[in-house]
Formats: structure tokens, sequence, C-alpha cells
């Protein structure tokens, strides 16, 4: 299982793939299937999430590793690549 604190919410990621959500008075239960659709459904809308992130008037209420990942281009990848000239 792995459980992640989002503040206001905790999720919980169980290892037969049911995501639990919790916070004050609410509890949210999602089979495998429609955690993964959900997933899905998320990152085609990542671009909004990014924007509602750097547009957010609560600053506090956004951690420093969102906004600094939200200013990142989409598409980055893990290694810079270097120009090089070809003969």
């Amino acid at each position: 299982m792995s459980t992640r604190d989002l503040g206001k919410h905790v999720v919980e990621l169980h290892t037969q793939g049911m995501l639990d959500i919790t916070g004050e008075g609410v509890r949210v239960t999602l089979a495998a299937h429609e955690a993964l659709d959900l997933l899905h459904w998320l990152n085609e809308h990542r671009e909004t999430l990014r924007e509602a992130i750097k547009n957010s008037p609560v600053i506090s209420e956004v951690p420093d590793w969102m906004r600094e990942a939200a200013a990142l281009p989409l598409n980055r990848t893990e290694e810079q690549e270097i120009a090089v000239d070809e003969p």
C-alpha cells in the first residue's frame, strides 16, 4: 500500500489497485479500473491543472515543489539533449 498526504485529503493506493481518498467527513474508494480511468482523465487535463497552480490566488496552499513543477515545460526529459554539429 502507498499513502500520500495531499493536504486536506489523504490518498491510499492498495496493492489490489483500489484507491481510497479520505478527508473531513469524506471517504471515496475507487476500483482499480476507475482509478486508472481517473489517471488517464487527469493526464488529459494536465495543462489546465498546471495553469491553475500557476495562477492560484491561494499561494500558501500550493507547495513550492508543485509551483516549480508547473513552471517546467510539459515534455521535459530527465536528460537535456546537447546540440552537436554534424560534419
